[in-house]
């Protein structure tokens, strides 16, 4: 089943056999399986995950899902799919969510993921025979692994017993202080108050910084550093309310924050009979928020004896509550001291756990089916003597792709995917490349949801060579439309830092400024110039007779004997390496006996106007630069458009095509790039309006947002913004459908530039909303009002 390492070591892309995925015993009285249906108690990318290993083991799988998730992948993967109705319930809900409304009033529904009555009643009547939980939501509450239980159904997860004891945090400590004082444990408060003032004189006691952490689930949700007394209250306060939100439950504890410190977790499996396998560890160390984006393993800096004794004492934690089913013990390593304490126990799948899969050969989602259905460990190939697992073969690493904005705080995006185009050839999926994830071409990125919407995981013999694939990999995969830390990532990677083993999870934040830098890529001054020649030849591409005036020649002027009549595009980039810089791409008429593959184009930036800015003033300035001959003295670029090929996945395979990937030569170097363009009715090549262009440069690395208009759009867009500019000053307008949590002002109260004045939620995050100058605060929404996007939350009226 595994190949040594010194083969491994020899070879960079050795072949390798699938994942053990072991088949779970069959009923001795029926001799049928004893699971043949599964309902996921889930979404997005974990659902979809555990439905392809359903699949090889003959089992039919049981998708649920909201309104506003209804472009997910795992519902049409799955053999069933349920709408368990909205997030945002009304009088148009499914009969099944109004009939819940009736029939307990007093029940918090408003997640139907989080309604324990509404998922086993589903499961029911779909005869299903056991639930998945994945992660997140009621993974690890132990309400609902008993309530399963209770109604016939097998929990494909641990124990009520095993999630009560150290599911949750508070518990998990106090259980292990009685039961098994040798284990490790953060210094932190072992009272149960969550009075600030009792807090407070914890925090003193133990010694700041301390750190806030929610008692119940993961993913940093509910998670704050706090480095002086006068911050706790209000951190408390924040953290109690995104814990609530996230899992049902309010509770935080608080503990030493240890801040030279690697995230090192140990892979558990146990099953009924008492066998606890530790299968290896996992380096987590890569977070932003307290949320793990880049996840490794095995730990490079980990001695033998460590990992021994770090596998040692989890196998004890996980004996000691008889746990069965998959898990994880997780581990703060001191750098410094090289000890390791005793962070929690997730008593679930972890998102990172497909790394380990593939060091380990082991499919984990199977043996979590395997040991529900009451396999043996040690009747498997490999276990019979419950054989302590600690030596990876070669190195995996998984990136988590989450819809960000990096270069905004990390503040969640949302939207509708424009391409989704995985890497292909050798870096596209297969044995040693892995894509977890539920979205597609045209999914919409929804901000209910958490902002994590793929999983890339790379495998490959030594840690050298899984970094470099997975920056290629990264680099060529497109997800356009919304914006991603898909380039943050790579910079991650590439960072010398992130080199040395040592690095802990410090690192982003050390070294933030340098990981948010653009790289310099080959031809980036001429990026403009590809959307310009998109839209100029995207006609070219379609039936020819959708053109208007087709038997007029191609950049036809009245008047062209005036400069302003050149053939010229203003191209805008969005979002890149320049961001709201604009360009004007001038296109040469074609010479005689040139040849016809060739065009000739020449860059130059809009000049700026004098004096007041206007968009008279803006057009003026451009027209009497032309007029001047300002591009006579430009270097023209010789471009040639080498390839055009839709994409497979195109939304509209029957017309031209509004996804496809382009090769082009500029000045002879070759630049490949996956383009999406959103806009219907591109393919009659009008260029007289403005048009959004996105286009993902793989030798970049990610996707630039471009804006293509003629003179006049361009000027009359530069009179919007400055519209706009000119008002956004006093108002602040909510960045995306958004719920108030909180309003830290009174109508009227004097607010000062950069002071919080608002605190909405969206995405599962909390953002705070300042104001830009100073002035009286007003507002017209109230705590738990639904904002939608755009519209002004604050107005800061001049004193």
């Amino acid at each position: 089943m595994t190949v040594s390492q010194s083969s491994f070591s020899q070879h960079a892309s050795p072949s390798r056999p699938p994942l053990y995925v072991a088949s779970p015993p069959l009923d001795p009285t029926t001799g049928r399986p004893v699971i043949q249906r599964v309902l996921i108690a889930n979404r997005g990318e974990i659902a979809v995950r555990i439905i392809q290993t359903c699949r090889k083991l003959n089992i039919s799988t049981v998708a649920v899902y909201v309104t506003e998730d209804s472009t997910s992948r795992h519902i049409r993967e799955a053999d069933t799919a349920i709408c368990l109705g909205s997030l945002n319930p009304t009088s148009n809900d499914p009969p099944e969510q109004q009939r819940q409304e009736q029939q307990e009033p007093n029940k918090n529904i408003s997640n139907p993921f989080l309604n324990i009555p509404l998922l086993i009643r589903t499961a029911l009547a779909t005869q299903s025979d056991a639930i998945h939980p994945g992660y997140g939501y009621l993974s690890e509450n132990a309400a609902f692994a008993t309530a399963v239980r209770d109604a016939g159904l097998l929990f494909l997860g641990p124990s009520t017993t095993a999630i009560t004891s150290l599911g949750v945090k508070r518990a998990a400590k106090t259980y292990l202080r009685a039961h098994a004082p040798s284990v490790p444990l953060i210094p932190g408060f072992a009272g149960t108050s969550q009075t600030p003032a009792d807090l407070i004189t914890a925090a003193t006691d133990i010694g700041y910084p301390v750190i806030l952490k929610a008692s119940a689930g993961g993913g940093g949700k509910g998670m704050r550093i706090v480095q002086e007394p006068s911050q706790l209250e209000a951190e408390l306060k924040r953290a109690q309310s995104e814990a609530e939100r996230a899992f049902g439950q309010s509770d935080c504890i608080l503990e030493k924050y240890i801040s030279a410190a690697k995230h090192v977790e140990i892979q558990i499996v146990g099953d009924t009979d008492g066998t606890v396998i530790a299968f290896g560890e996992r380096d987590c160390s890569v977070q932003r928020r307290h949320q793990k984006v880049v996840e490794e393993t095995p730990c490079g800096f980990l001695t033998d004896d460590m990992r021994r004794e770090m596998c040692d004492t989890a196998v004890q934690i996980g004996e000691l509550i008889e746990y069965a089913g998959a898990g994880t013990v997780e581990f703060v390593v001191d750098v410094q001291t090289r000890r390791f304490y005793f962070l929690e126990v997730n008593a679930r799948l972890q998102v990172e756990h497909p790394i380990t899969e593939e060091v380990m050969g082991w499919d984990l989602v199977a043996l979590q089916v395997y040991v529900a259905a009451g396999g043996k460990l040690k009747d498997l190939p490999g276990l019979e003597g419950g054989t302590l697992i600690t030596h990876a073969q070669g190195h995996a690493i998984e990136c988590r792709v989450c819809a960000e904005d990096p270069q905004n705080h990390f503040f969640p995006e949302h939207g509708r995917v424009q391409l989704w185009r995985p890497a292909d050839g050798v870096l596209g999926p297969g044995r040693d490349v892995r894509y977890e994830t539920a979205i597609r071409t045209g999914a919409e990125v929804s901000i209910y949801f958490d902002s994590m919407i793929a999983k890339i995981v790379v495998w490959a013999p030594t840690r050298a060579l899984a970094i470099e694939k997975m920056c290629r990999v990264l680099a060529q995969t497109a997800c356009v439309g919304v914006k991603t830390n898909q380039l943050f990532l790579q910079r991650c990677l590439l960072s010398p830092e992130f080199r040395n083993p040592t690095y802990t999870t410090a690192f982003i934040p050390s070294n933030l400024e340098q990981l948010l830098q653009f790289p310099e890529v080959p031809l980036q001054d001429c990026l403009p110039l590809i959307p310009s020649l998109v839209i100029r030849s995207l006609a070219d591409q379609g039936n020819p007779r959708a053109r208007p005036f087709q038997h007029i020649r191609r950049q036809f002027r009245n008047q062209h004997c005036d400069p302003v009549n050149i053939h010229c595009d203003v191209v805008t980039t969005i979002t890149g390496p320049q961001t709201e810089t604009s360009s004007i791409c001038f296109w040469d008429p074609p010479a005689a006996g040139q040849s016809p593959h060739l065009k000739y184009a020449r860059l130059l930036a809009v000049p700026a106007p004098e004096g007041p800015s206007s968009a008279a003033a803006q057009y003026n300035t451009i027209s009497n630069a032309l007029r001047r001959g300002s591009t006579k003295a430009l270097t023209p670029k010789v471009i040639s458009l080498d390839s055009w090929r839709p994409t497979e996945n195109a939304s509209d395979p029957s017309g031209p095509s509004t996804t496809f990937t382009i090769e082009v030569s500029i000045d002879g170097r070759g630049i490949v790039a996956h383009v999406a363009i959103p806009a219907p009715g591109t393919a009659t090549g009008m260029v007289d309006r403005s048009q959004r262009i996105y286009c993902h440069f793989p030798s970049f690395g990610t996707y630039v947002e471009f804006q293509r208009d003629s003179l006049l759009s361009f000027a009359e867009s530069h009179r919007r913004d400055a519209t706009a500019e000119e008002a956004g000053k006093r108002t602040v307008t909510a960045p995306m459908p958004c719920k108030i949590l909180s309003i830290e002002k009174n109508n009227g109260d004097p607010v000062q530039a950069g002071q919080v004045v608002m605190v909405i939620e969206s995405m599962k995050m909390e953002l705070s909303i300042s104001v830009a100058v100073e002035g009286a605060f007003q507002t017209e929404w109230r705590k738990g009002d639904a904002v939608e996007e755009g519209k002004i939350c604050v107005l800061v009226a001049a004193l």
